[in-house]
């Protein structure tokens, strides 16, 4: 399956199954956000918020990833937990001009595709997201 525009390569489903793979440990995923598509797409698009380095300091640990959001165009996609070890919860958000027209809660499988199906669109048009799609989609 792909996103259905000329010349597109992209498999979603299987872009789709790797965001999904990844979402399961929010800080993995998260650090696989930032290595992967900070590196590669303009870190307005990418944003990541840690806990305190006082708290993951007494822990004995790094800062712990609580929140990963990529905004692109007049949609957010984040993926949140209150503390490390929580359950995950996705959201869609609808904004325009910085104000937040609709907020929808989704499974992650949900919001993985539409993710994937969003940063397909982008990577037609611009390499740097082609070539982060590229390594999200390698094995």
């Amino acid at each position: 399956m792909t996103d259905g525009t000329p010349g597109s390569h992209l498999d979603l489903e299987m872009l789709a199954a790797q965001l999904r793979r990844h979402s399961d440990d929010l800080s993995m995923y998260a650090g696989f956000l930032l290595n992967v598509l900070s590196a590669a797409l303009p870190a307005e698009l990418v944003e990541v918020t840690r806990e305190g380095r006082w708290k993951a300091k007494l822990a004995g640990r790094d800062p712990a990833v609580l929140a990963v959001a990529v905004t692109i165009g007049d949609r957010r996609y984040e993926l949140e937990r209150s503390g490390v070890g929580a359950h995950p919860t996705a959201k869609i958000r609808h904004q325009s001009g910085g104000v937040v027209l609709s907020t929808k809660a989704v499974s992650a499988d949900e919001w993985s595709h539409a993710l994937a199906a969003a940063l397909a669109g982008i990577a037609d048009t611009n390499a740097a997201a082609a070539a982060a799609l590229q390594r999200l989609t390698s094995p």
